[in-house]
C-alpha cells in the first residue's frame, strides 16, 4: 500500500498533506483517536479536523482517488 500512498502524494502534492503513522510507535493515539482497529487504515480530515472518510484494509487506488477528490470538492 505504500506505492499507493506514494503515487497518491506526487499526484496531490500541495494540495493534501500525507502523513505515515504506525500503529505500534508514533501513531498509537490517532488510531485510538479515530478507532481504527487495523492495518492498514486510511483518513481524509478536512482543515477543521472531521473525518471525511475512512478506509481500513487494503483499498484500491481509484476509491482513495475518489475520496480524495470529494473531500476537495467539499467546501
Amino acid at each position: 500500500m505504500a506505492l499507493v500512498v506514494d503515487e497518491l502524494e506526487g499526484v496531490y502534492d500541495g494540495q493534501i498533506e500525507f502523513r505515515s503513522l504506525d500503529a505500534n510507535t508514533n501513531g498509537k493515539a490517532s488510531f485510538r483517536a479515530f478507532n481504527l482497529r487495523g492495518h492498514p487504515a486510511y483518513v481524509l480530515l478536512n482543515p477543521s479536523g472531521e473525518v471525511l472518510w475512512s478506509g481500513l484494509g487494503e483499498q484500491r487506488m481509484d476509491n482513495i482517488k475518489k475520496a480524495i477528490e470529494m473531500a476537495l470538492e467539499t467546501p
